[in-house]
C-alpha cells in the first residue's frame, strides 16, 4: 500500500467565464480518512466533486 495521500490536488483553479469557483486550491485526502466539504448554496462544493472524479 503506498503511502502517499489518495487525493492530491495543486493549484486547482475552476472558473465559469469571468466566474472563478476555485483558485490555487490544495487539497490531500489520505486513505482511510473521513472528509465532509461544507459550504453554503453556490459554494462550489459539487463543482469540486466533478473535478475530482473529472467530470
Amino acid at each position: 500500500m503506498a503511502n502517499g495521500p489518495a487525493i492530491s490536488i495543486r493549484g486547482l483553479r475552476t472558473a465559469f467565464g469571468t466566474k472563478v469557483i476555485h483558485d490555487a486550491l490544495d487539497l490531500d485526502v489520505r486513505r482511510g480518512e473521513v472528509l465532509a466539504i461544507v459550504g453554503g448554496s453556490g459554494s462550489g462544493k459539487s463543482v469540486l466533486l466533478r473535478e475530482i472524479i473529472g467530470l
